[in-house]
């Protein structure tokens, strides 16, 4: 309940100051808008930081890095390492699931060491055999093996969901890598959405940063997504969404010692297996893995940067209608990351073996996140407004005078900050495909234009519901994103 009372006392009390202090409540947004200019520059800098390191990755030959690095006793050969990709799928298609197979197979990584599986559902099971049957014979002989496995839908005490899936597949590919002599040690897993396509370079990359760690049994690997399959057909809410979500990711990357797994990542099948797989309890597998691995190894844990990025789908539906609702139960999904709390918490009281500061600020940083989520863009377009509209004598005031214009100063300085992100969006986007003139790059730039509306309606109304919902304990279930996938 903790996050949703903070959240609605930081929604409430300024409308209760208004009435009462609005002097107070003038000064605080003032200070409030400076500090998220200052704080748009400081997340700019680090957007710049990850853009130069993703354009330098995207120009390394890591197949030639693997072959430099320097193999100590006992380690494993880059060449003795398996691959394996699992891809969780519930209901959907062929045009979907194909692509992202075949940048699997496409990538530069020797593919009788490429294991390709499906986390499915019993509940989907036709399209699953189907889904199954076609990409297995397609792919035959291409790859070491395809192998599918389908989730049982009445486990008792499991959220139905992709970790409940995930987990499931976990223990199916323990026994089917034990069958076949594998050492689990030399197999690196990643776990990816049916829509993920990967980078030519990507398992290179992360079996870099797996043989250079020591602790390469206690690291996840974290590439950067970028939703741009179909960036060029999604309407603009949804393209504002889908840039920031791989911007936010791209800021995380540059600040290593916040960075928690998101989506698509990768680890050993050995830690996998010692950290007993995946919660099939919760709704948020992805980060519930990094808070897993971080108490089940006493603190050594942590997500590395890599710098390579995957490629996912934009949130676009049949309609416009449809897109936004869809946006808008994606972003609820996620803001319902805030369920992690709870266990964060009790497990920081349980071990003692890590750090007091190092979890604590770690649990700050999530209060501090779902806090702001909810409360910063609301403040920055609402309250300021709020003792002028509800004060008499406040509006006679000279700091009512100038307030308009000292916000207004303050917040137009914000977007400069905002250029960076324009031009990486512009930077990363796929080729032009048919259909579309030159003009649509200057839509694409008017689109951040509604950026504080976005904002507002796609990420603060949506978080809001979500940790109201958990504060309530009207506990929410998986709901899968529907793709549409384009060429």
């Amino acid at each position: 309940m903790f996050v949703g009372i903070l959240t609605w006392l930081g929604l409430i009390l300024p409308v209760f100051f208004s009435f009462f202090w609005p002097s107070f409540v003038a000064v605080y947004i003032l200070l409030f808008d400076l500090y998220w200019v200052l704080r748009a520059f400081y997340m700019s800098n680090y957007l710049r930081l990850s853009y130069i390191k993703m354009k330098r990755a995207l120009h390394t030959n890591y197949r030639q890095v693997l072959e430099a690095i320097e193999i100590k006793e006992g380690d494993p050969k880059w060449q003795e390492v398996y691959q394996v990709v699992m891809f969780a799928t519930f209901r959907e298609e062929l045009d979907t699931l194909l692509p992202s197979v075949q940048s699997v197979v496409d990538a530069d990584w020797p593919n009788q060491k490429v294991i390709i599986m499906l986390a499915g559902e019993e509940s989907d099971a036709e399209r699953l055999d189907h889904n199954a049957s076609f990409l297995k014979e397609k792919f035959k002989g291409k790859i070491f093996d395809f192998i599918y496995s389908k989730h049982p839908s009445d486990i008792i005490g499991e959220v139905r969901g992709k970790g409940a899936g995930s987990a499931w597949a976990g223990r199916r590919l323990s026994e089917y890598v034990s069958s076949k002599g594998i050492d689990e040690s030399k197999v690196l897993v990643t776990i990816a959405d049916a829509d993920t396509r990967f980078h030519r370079q990507y398992f290179n990359a992360i079996c870099c940063e797996f043989l250079k760690n020591p602790d390469r049994h206690r690291r996840t690997y974290q590439p950067i997504p970028l939703y741009s399959n179909n960036i060029w057909y999604a309407p603009t809410i949804s393209r504002l969404a889908a840039w920031g979500s791989s911007f936010w990711q791209m800021i995380e990357a540059s600040r290593p010692w916040r960075l928690v797994n998101f989506s698509t990542h990768s680890y050993s099948l050995k830690m996998l297996r010692e950290m007993d797989y995946w919660d099939a309890t919760v709704v948020n597998e992805d980060s519930r893995q990094f808070w897993r691995a971080y108490f089940a190894f006493d603190g050594n844990h942590k997500a590395v940067p890599i710098y390579i990025p995957v490629y996912m789908d934009a949130v676009v539906g049949e309609s416009l209608s449809v897109s936004l609702g869809n946006l808008y139960k994606q972003k609820r999904r996620w803001a319902y990351g805030v369920e992690h709390l709870p266990y964060i918490v009790t497990e920081s009281i349980k071990n003692k073996k890590i750090p007091f500061w190092d979890k604590w600020c770690k649990i700050f940083r999530l209060v501090q996140g779902s806090y702001d989520w909810v409360v910063a863009s609301m403040h920055l377009m609402f309250v300021g407004w709020l003792p002028i509209i509800f004060s008499e004598s406040f509006r006679t005031t000279v700091l009512a005078y100038n307030y308009p214009d000292i916000a207004r100063i303050i917040l137009s300085i914000a977007w400069l900050a905002a250029i960076m992100s324009v031009y990486t969006s512009l930077s990363f986007l796929p080729p032009r495909p048919r259909g579309f003139g030159k003009m649509k790059y200057f839509e694409m730039v008017a689109d951040w234009i509604v950026t504080p509306l976005s904002a507002i309606f796609f990420s603060s109304i949506p978080a809001l519901e979500a940790q109201t919902r958990l504060m309530l304990g009207k506990y929410m279930g998986f709901w899968v994103t529907p793709k549409k996938s384009v060429k």
